[in-house]
């Protein structure tokens, strides 16, 4: 099971304030995400025995379809690929690697990654500046979720339900070097860095 007392990837890197052009409003707000618990499940959809285990574990079907995600009342399933999943939760007592779905390989990778959230009036002109998805509203839409590449290093995108604010997660490593290209290229719209919240 996760251990949340380490130090979240980006906490000394994420002062509050505002930063960036003299904008009347910020354009851009920043946030370090931190309390989640990150599950890589994999495990085989043509098997009725592995989905019928995932919505009983999870309280909710996979979502199969590309690029889709589900909500449940404890975590959140992102689709990575025909056979892989991402769990992401703020209940490490209930969603862990301890999970009992039939056939199912469950990874621990919450202390390999960093999580942000972005919003703004201008947050998809800043992703845009260096991501190749179309991330008009009318392509990417709240639900969706998708793997690219921002900044030269791969990264998770996902747009809750609200449709208010980004996810950004990316592995621990380069999230310094994430963090340095974001507060670059917000820089012209004026951006605002609040302090780290935990995971919802």
């Amino acid at each position: 099971m996760a251990n949340h007392a380490r130090t979240p990837a980006l906490r000394e890197a994420c002062t509050p304030g505002r930063f960036g052009a003299a904008t009347p409003s910020a354009g851009i707000s920043m946030t370090a995400l931190t309390g989640l618990t990150l599950i890589n499940l994999r495990g085989n959809p043509q098997h009725d025995d592995f989905l019928a285990g995932a919505q009983s574990a999870l309280g909710s079907a996979l979502p199969l379809k590309p690029n889709t995600a589900v909500c449940t009342s404890n975590c959140t399933v992102l689709w990575l690929g025909p056979d892989e999943w991402l769990l992401i939760s703020k209940y490490a007592e209930q969603i862990n690697e301890q999970l009992a779905i039939a056939g199912s390989f469950l990874t621990d990778v919450s202390h390999g990654r960093a999580a942000l959230r972005i919003r703004g009036a201008h947050v998809r002109e800043l992703l845009a500046k260096d991501c190749s998805l179309d991330l008009h509203p009318r392509s990417f839409q709240a639900g969706h979720c998708a793997q690219t590449a921002l900044a030269h290093i791969g990264v998770l995108l996902y747009l809750p339900p609200t449709g208010d604010a980004f996810e950004l997660y990316c592995a621990r490593s380069y999230a310094q070097h994430l963090w340095h290209w974001l507060t670059e290229a917000a820089a012209e719209y004026g951006y605002e860095v609040t302090a780290p919240v935990d995971y919802y």
